[in-house]
């Protein structure tokens, strides 16, 4: 299914987190090492992969960029990269030429990060009807007042696109986005938020925060339907994430069944062992499939494309978690320890069944 050319990149970007990210997952995050990251990613020409060359980006398909997430996502770095390698919120392709010159193209030069708040304390699943973050116009300024959860970047980012209800007996289509820079008055980051994964994503807070109308994002309720548009790429990803992961995780069991001996024999020579490596193989071919499918027909009507990356999300985020208690489970005691990278994995995918809106959900629509 992937061209020479996207074959070829996927074994670059695999070569790269084979030397640059899996030997140091152990170590210290700082500034400087991410900066070196980056700079390894620009050399190899996936800055901004899938951005269109006339906003300055390396253009693309968008299978180019599904090959190389699920190849960084093999290593606990690679969340802490995808995201942050020139690649703005799709949503301001939206925007204005002049939302696009101060908040699109500096995130393409890595001058900038974006972050996209939605979810809120009372929920993020429908947002049409628990949305309590609000926006009114006074003159040529909107005041925002409420309060965002689970925020990814939001701790960090230069600037947040918030959603707020602007209209508020017109259900999805009284949503409307808006861009808030970072140090807004009335704007602040309340806390990170502790999960039993490695992101800690942020929770933020609206007082009073003075939005110029010139930061709104299209046309007034219009933000529910720019939001799907945009969670649609993210349901796309956790297939590729789910990819990833899932050949380190058997790769490591390989490993483990080959040299780990139990009753006379290597655990590779069990018949049980072998059937359980050969559902996660059989799995890991379904996702895959099905993740490049739905990569490769993303000019379908709205409707189809919407209901693959449904489907795709489900898919790669049940099968994740069953790899990944599976492999555990080869290996016993060790897979439980901090020892070994499985049981981090573990607790990281187990998010992806209930972030871009939980499975049942997808599974109701």
């Amino acid at each position: 299914m992937l061209s020479a050319e996207q074959r070829q990149l996927r074994d670059a970007v695999s070569d790269f987190v084979d030397r640059e990210l899996i030997p140091h997952e152990d170590d210290p995050l700082t500034a400087e090492v991410v900066d070196r990251l980056f700079g390894g990613l620009r050399r190899l020409g996936v800055w901004a992969l899938g951005v269109p060359t006339r906003f300055g980006g390396a253009g693309g398909e968008t299978l180019d960029r599904i090959v190389v997430i699920e190849q960084l996502s093999r290593s606990h770095l690679g969340p802490h990269l995808i995201g942050r390698m020139g690649e703005p919120l799709s949503i301001l392709f939206a925007g204005t030429p002049d939302q696009q010159e101060r908040y699109l193209l500096p995130v393409v030069r890595g001058e900038k990060l974006g972050a996209f708040a939605l979810t809120e304390p009372t929920g993020g699943t429908d947002p049409a009807g628990n949305m309590t973050t609000t926006a009114v116009q006074n003159g040529n300024d909107w005041v925002l007042d409420g309060r965002k959860t689970f925020v990814s970047f939001g701790d960090i980012a230069d600037y947040v696109v918030v959603f707020a209800r602007t209209e508020v007996s017109a259900g999805t289509r009284g949503i409307t986005p808006f861009i808030v820079d970072a140090g807004t008055p009335g704007f602040s980051v309340v806390r990170r938020i502790s999960t039993m994964g490695s992101m800690t994503p942020a929770e933020l807070d609206f007082q009073h925060c003075l939005v110029p109308d010139a930061n709104r994002i299209g046309e007034p309720g219009q933000g529910f339907a720019l939001a799907q548009q945009l969670l649609g790429t993210a349901r796309l990803e956790i297939g590729a994430r789910a990819i990833g992961v899932c050949e380190r995780l058997i790769d490591l069991a390989v490993t483990q069944v080959n040299n780990r001996e139990s009753f006379g024999a290597t655990l590779a020579q069990h018949q049980g062992v072998q059937w359980m490596l050969a559902d996660c193989a059989i799995e890991l071919e379904a996702v895959r499939n099905l993740t490049y499918g739905t990569a490769i027909r993303e000019h379908d009507s709205v409707a189809a494309e919407r209901m693959r990356c449904s489907i795709t999300k489900v898919l790669a985020s049940d099968t994740i978690c069953s790899i990944a208690d599976r492999v555990l489970q080869l290996f016993g005691g060790w897979g439980y320890s901090t020892d070994l990278p499985i049981e981090r994995f573990y607790r990281d995918v187990r998010m992806w069944r209930i972030v871009e809106g939980p499975n049942e959900i997808h599974r109701t629509v």
